[in-house]
């Protein structure tokens, strides 16, 4: 408050005679009731004590963490508004599109994996078992049948006899080439057959040694070769065949399934567009949108589309694998049964030993092929092929025939000449080419059907991913003119 005093250029004069006043201000600096504050500022009498130190740790996280902290109120705040509303549904709708356009593109990258390993690499491995399987059956028919056209020589030499067992031995290297754990069972046939092939081809090359040097127990050598090969060899090679097929199976019939994840993403994504349509009618006093409405029926077409292409994959993959994967099986082993029915006959004259029990088993063996070849004739697609090799099983059954009545009358060398053939093809080995002809045909129809389905994902996925970007466009155009009535 100003302090009245007298002034100086009077005199003596009393103040109070003359009736003249002036102010005094007080220096701050002049006091101790106003100390100065930070920065130099005057500050009021115990001011000083109520300010917080601005400079502390604890207001440096303060100053850090608060705009996050004001984000949910300034959303809050955003969304209460309509053109925030409007903004925050049609980024939802964006981001659901995309999410589903991105699952159908991650499961159709699965698939295209799943395929490429099937097509690539499980296949393959199976389709060497099967040429391990039917090498190994073809090298011991033509070993003892060897043994029969010339008694005097040997297997051993046969260029026929040395091509299957060359195909057995790279055979034996693509299907362990295919196999990663060496733990698997796989591996271990694998395994034992490379063990115990040189133990076979060893016994056959001592029956044509001591055939030549006429010693009659070639005979002998020949059987315990046969026998190794029926009971130890084959049984291993038709285990690994029937494990590999059955995974190729298995992993074609896991292909036909619907990807529900990525379908019911596109379920969601057209069920937010009509809600968001009627949404947005109700708050804009519009019946269209533009925009949405198209988004809306593009991704419809995207889901019919997915759906369609799912659903055929189903049902045509069940009948893909009916027709391809379990009639290559059936043939692969009608061929392995014709060619052990083969060296059953041949080692029947090699031993000269035919009993009534022999010949009920090449019956029912004969029954048993031909009952099965005419089951596949709904399934494989060449049936000339397969009414051929029916045709060769009956002229095979007379020749054995033929070759049994010799046998009771004593006449080996008949017997052989009827076992043999005079033309230069047996019924028997133009049945073997009937049914190796149709194991590859049908083998390509299987690789043709995966490559095509490999194809048809890749198209239905892009598809999807094009309509996805294409109604994210169309939304923030439908968007767009809404929000600009509110600038």
């Amino acid at each position: 408050m100003p302090v009245p005093t007298r002034d100086p250029s009077d005199g003596a004069a009393d103040p109070a005679s003359t009736g003249t006043f002036t102010t005094l201000d007080t220096d701050p600096s002049a006091t101790t009731d106003s100390p100065i504050g930070p920065g130099g500022r005057r500050q009021d009498t115990d001011r000083w004590m109520d300010d917080a130190p601005t400079d502390g740790p604890g207001s440096r996280r303060l100053s850090v963490f608060t705009p996050a902290l004001e984000i949910p109120r300034r959303f809050r705040r955003f969304v209460s508004t309509t053109p925030g509303l409007l903004t925050v549904v049609s980024v939802i709708l964006v981001l659901a599109i995309l999410a589903a356009g991105g699952a159908m593109a991650a499961q159709s990258s699965k698939q295209q994996g799943d395929l490429n390993t099937l097509v690539n690499r499980t296949e393959p491995v199976s389709f060497a078992a099967q040429e391990l399987y039917n090498s190994l059956s073809v090298a011991d028919s033509v070993a003892t049948t060897g043994f029969v056209e010339d008694a005097a020589g040997g297997a051993d030499t046969d260029s026929s006899y040395r091509e299957a067992v060359d195909i057995a031995s790279r055979a034996i290297i693509r299907a362990a080439n295919g196999i990663d754990d060496p733990s698997t069972r796989e591996m271990a046939l694998i395994l034992e057959i490379q063990e115990k092939l040189p133990m076979y081809t060893s016994l056959i090359t001592e029956a044509g040694v001591n055939n030549r040097q006429g010693h009659p127990v070639g005979a002998a050598y020949v059987t315990q070769a046969s026998t190794m090969m029926q009971d130890e060899i084959l049984p291993a090679a038709g285990e690994l065949y029937s494990n590999t097929s059955s995974e190729v199976g298995e992993q074609q019939l896991a292909l036909t399934k619907p990807g529900w994840f990525a379908l019911s993403g596109l379920v969601a994504a057209v069920v937010l567009l009509v809600i968001a349509q009627f949404w947005l009618a109700a708050h804009t006093n519009r019946r269209i949108n533009g925009g949405y409405a198209t988004a809306t029926v593009l991704m419809t077409v995207a889901l019919l589309w997915a759906s369609g292409s799912a659903l055929t994959t189903w049902t045509d993959g069940t009948r893909g694998l009916d027709g391809t994967a379990q009639p290559l099986e059936t043939l692969t082993s009608l061929r392995i049964n014709v060619q052990q029915t083969r060296t059953t006959e041949a080692l029947s004259l090699v031993e000269r030993e035919y009993s009534d029990d022999t010949q009920n088993d090449f019956s029912d063996q004969v029954t048993r092929i031909d009952s099965e070849l005419e089951t596949l004739r709904s399934t494989v697609g060449d049936r000339g092929v397969l009414d051929d090799a029916r045709e060769n099983l009956r002229a095979w059954d007379n020749a054995h025939a033929e070759m049994l009545a010799y046998v009771q009358q004593g006449n080996y060398s008949a017997a052989i000449g009827a076992t043999i053939g005079e033309s230069d093809l047996h019924p028997y080995q133009k049945l073997d080419e009937n049914l190796r002809s149709l194991i590859d045909d049908t083998r390509e129809q299987l690789r043709t059907y995966l490559a095509d389905s490999r194809v048809s994902a890749q198209q239905v996925s892009a598809l999807v991913i094009l309509l996805g970007v294409i109604s994210a466009l169309c939304i923030v155009y439908g968007t767009r003119p809404r929000l600009q009535e509110y600038l």
